[in-house]
């Protein structure tokens, strides 16, 4: 397995993030006693178990169950409440929204993608879950809203806060919220 080790060389440390783990974006950790980040480069997450010293890598793009694309690159990343999905936003590029990986399983769900032209190139970021976990919130950053004064008829400039809500009682984290929704099997 792969080893690290901290430092408190500065450069060291800089030519470390470079070499290894470039544009790094995204930090949570689990109560466990693992560290999660993303590199936006390389595509990859990456999970340091903080007691022994090691990590492993996952790429974040690999095909995702059901329906969707995460075509781009890793951005925020978040555990919700209850810690069985790792979410992250996606960071510019043609599907900017949020996406679950399943912590059992490792199996990759889209939660929302934004597929209209004035999403497309935006980032999806500003991820975060209401206490009780039924609200899950998000931004796009530059959503392109109506604006009849500008050549396109967009204003690029403004963002766009989106709230997603259950209804059932159940949190967005837990079993019951069933991803498998964006399946089309299931459908």
């Amino acid at each position: 397995s792969n080893r690290f080790r901290w430092t408190f060389n500065e450069q060291a440390s800089r030519n470390s993030q470079f070499r290894y783990y470039p544009n790094v974006e995204g930090i949570d950790c689990d109560d466990n006693g693992f560290l999660y980040f993303v590199s936006k480069r390389r595509k990859m997450l990456y999970k340091l178990d903080l007691d022994r010293g090691t990590y492993i890598t996952v790429p974040t793009n690999e095909a995702l169950e059901g329906q969707g694309s995460f075509a781009d690159t890793p951005d925020n990343i978040d555990w919700g409440n209850d810690g069985n999905f790792l979410y992250f936003t996606e960071d510019g590029g043609p599907t900017a929204g949020v996406y679950a990986r399943e912590k059992s399983t490792g199996k990759m769900y889209a939660m929302f993608e934004a597929l209209w032209r004035e999403y497309k190139g935006d980032e999806a970021t500003g991820l975060a879950f209401s206490p009780d976990g039924s609200k899950m919130y998000a931004c796009f950053q530059d959503c392109g809203c109506p604006q009849e004064s500008s050549e396109t008829g967009l204003d690029f400039t403004c963002g766009c806060m989106l709230e997603f809500s259950r209804d059932d009682g159940y949190s967005f984290d837990g079993a019951p919220s069933n991803l498998r929704f964006h399946s089309k099997s299931n459908r």
